[in-house]
C-alpha cells in the first residue's frame, strides 16, 4: 500500500510513502507547494494552506480564496456528505469555523463560537471581535446530523498564550458536535480532556483522534445522549507531536511530527499501530511536521507529479531540498 503524507512547516510539503516497503518513494519540496492538509476529491487533490484551498491536478494549481476577517491559517480539508457528496469542507482555523465550499465558493460556516460573544452583551461584528485562532479548530468529520469537529480549548483564551504556555497541555481540547438549526450553528460539547487533538477519523461505527501532544490515540463510541465515552486509548509516543491516522490492514497508520518547543523531539516518522496494540516506528528522515495521511491515488498522482515538477518556485526562506521525480520502479 501506498500513502501520501500532506506536511506543514517543513522543506517538504507532500511525501509519498510506500509502507509494504518502509521507504518514502517521492517527494515535493516545500518551495514548490505550500501544504497542510490534503485530500483527494472530484479527480483533483485538495491541498488547504494559508488563506487558500488549491486544487491539483495534472493541469496546475488552483487556488481558491478564503474569507476573513481573520487570517484563514487553513487546516484539514476534506469532501463531505452534504449536497450528494459534492460539498467540500475547509477547517478556517484562523476564524475558529468549518467553511462548507461548493461550486467554487463558500455556501456557509458552522462555528462552535457563534453566538458566543452575543450570549456574552459583546456588541458588533462577533467574528471580528473574537481573537484569530481563537480555539484552534483544526479538524473535522461528517456525523450524526452535523459535523464533529477538534479544537484546542473550548473558550477563545487565544489571546492568553503567551501567560499560560502550559495551555496545549491541559487537557483543554475538546470534539464539539456542530449542527445547522434555521440558519445558525448549534454546539455541544461530545468529549473533552484531550491534549491539542487533531486527526479525526470514523471506523467500524467508532470515532478515533489523536490526543496530540501526549502522544495518545484515543477511539470513542456514541453513548446514546448525543455525547461520546472513551472506549479506549493507546500510547504511542512520547517522542512526537501525534498527528495524521489512516486505517490499514491490520491496524492504524499515524504520523509522528518533530515535537514542539521541546529540543529532544526526533525527526520526522510514521507509527504502524497495530490491533493487537504493538507499535511500530517507521522513521522518515529529518525535522518537519505531518498533517495528515491519506491513501495515494494511483490514478491521480502520477500526472500531479509532473506538473510539480515543471511549477516555478515559491519565494519562500530558508533551505528546500531539489526536485523529486516518481522513480521508474514507481509502476512495479
Amino acid at each position: 500500500m501506498r500513502v501520501l503524507l500532506g506536511c506543514v512547516n517543513s522543506s517538504v510539503s507532500l511525501v509519498g510513502y510506500d509502507l509494504a516497503k518502509r521507504v518514502p518513494f517521492w517527494y515535493s519540496p516545500g518551495n514548490v507547494l505550500r501544504a497542510c492538509g490534503v485530500c483527494a476529491h472530484q479527480d483533483a487533490l485538495w491541498v488547504a494552506t494559508d488563506n487558500v484551498v488549491q486544487r491539483l491536478d495534472a493541469a496546475g494549481v488552483t487556488p481558491l480564496g478564503l474569507p476573513g476577517p481573520h487570517e484563514n491559517l487553513a487546516h484539514s480539508v476534506k469532501p463531505l456528505d452534504f449536497a450528494g457528496g459534492e460539498a467540500l469542507g475547509v477547517a478556517d482555523t484562523g476564524n475558529s469555523r468549518v467553511i462548507v465550499l461548493g461550486g467554487g465558493k463558500a455556501l456557509f460556516s458552522l462555528s462552535p463560537l457563534e453566538g458566543w460573544l452575543e450570549a456574552a452583551g459583546e456588541g458588533g461584528d462577533a467574528l471580528r471581535s473574537l481573537p484569530p485562532d481563537a480555539i484552534h479548530l483544526n479538524d473535522f468529520i461528517t456525523w450524526k446530523d452535523g459535523l464533529l469537529v477538534s479544537a484546542f480549548n473550548y473558550q477563545p483564551f487565544a489571546g492568553l498564550k503567551r501567560d499560560f504556555p502550559s495551555w496545549q497541555a491541559e487537557g483543554l481540547g475538546c470534539l464539539f458536535h456542530l449542527r445547522r438549526h434555521e440558519g445558525r450553528t448549534i454546539a455541544r460539547v461530545a468529549a473533552s480532556g484531550l491534549d491539542c487533538p487533531h486527526s479525526l477519523t470514523q471506523w467500524e461505527g467508532a470515532v478515533y483522534c489523536c490526543s496530540s501532544a501526549r502522544g495518545m490515540f484515543f477511539r470513542y463510541v456514541e453513548d446514546g445522549c448525543g455525547t461520546l465515552r472513551e472506549d479506549a486509548r493507546w500510547a504511542v509516543t512520547e517522542s512526537h507531536f501525534l498527528r495524521g491516522a489512516l486505517r490499514v490492514d491490520g491496524g492504524w497508520l499515524l504520523g509522528g511530527s518533530s515535537h514542539r518547543h521541546q529540543e529532544d523531539g526526533g525527526g520526522m516518522c510514521l507509527f504502524l499501530l497495530h490491533d493487537g496494540g504493538q507499535v511500530e516506528e517507521l522513521p522518515l528522515g529529518g525535522p518537519g511536521e505531518i498533517y495528515d495521511i491519506i491513501p495515494w491515488d494511483h490514478a491521480l498522482m502520477p500526472g500531479i507529479c509532473a506538473m510539480l515538477a515543471r511549477r516555478s518556485l515559491l519565494d519562500l526562506p530558508g533551505e528546500f531540498p531539489p526536485r523529486c521525480a516518481l522513480p521508474p520502479e514507481y509502476a512495479d
